[in-house]
């Protein structure tokens, strides 16, 4: 796996898909994807572009309306109840990994984005996206799938639409990549 400006791009893409929805994010994935086809340099890099260009075309079908309300829905605290689906990364995978990932993050240069929690999936990603700009991400891959693919797995069963559904899907057949190149 070659570290490019094309997994940046995919790990920034995947980041945003899973913010909370709002007027501009049709317009930045527009942008990001653009970015990946530029960028693309073999048929995995197609494969996966072909892909996020499915979600993105799953976002640009649905009511915004919609999107935040599934988003609320899946990732918001009810009062004395935890979340259908926890959008920290920490809660997936191996604890005292995750730790080491936190402090990792902390470590890095990557500005660490304080509208989610710090250990929310967003910023995991935006972590992986950071390697990938510093040639680091290959060594990284097995944390990635310890922790998405579990992820997506519940992403998947508690989603109710087809944008959501899609993103998991993404980063499953990612993590599905990433292990064959583990191996």
């Amino acid at each position: 796996m070659t570290e490019d400006a094309f997994f940046i791009h995919l790990f920034r893409f995947y980041s945003k898909s899973i913010a909370a929805p709002y007027n501009e994010l049709g317009f930045e994935l527009q942008h990001i994807f653009r970015q990946m086809e530029v960028n693309s340099q073999s048929d995995v890099d197609e494969q996966l572009a072909a892909h996020c260009l499915d979600i993105l075309n799953y976002f640009q079908g649905e009511d915004l309306s919609v999107l935040q309300a599934e988003f609320s829905r899946m990732f918001s605290h009810v009062e004395g109840e935890a979340p259908l689906l926890s959008i920290r990364f920490t809660d997936y995978g191996d604890f005292e990994e995750n730790q080491r990932i936190m402090d990792n993050m902390y470590d890095s240069l990557l500005e660490i984005s304080f509208d989610e929690s710090p250990d929310s999936i967003i910023n995991f990603l935006d972590y992986f996206s950071y390697l990938a700009e510093v040639g680091e991400v290959s060594a990284a891959l097995p944390e990635f799938s310890m922790v998405i693919a579990p992820f997506s797995e519940k992403f998947y069963k508690a989603s109710n639409i087809n944008f959501y559904k899609e993103v998991a899907k993404g980063l499953n057949e990612l993590c599905s990549l990433f292990n064959d190149f583990i191996d």
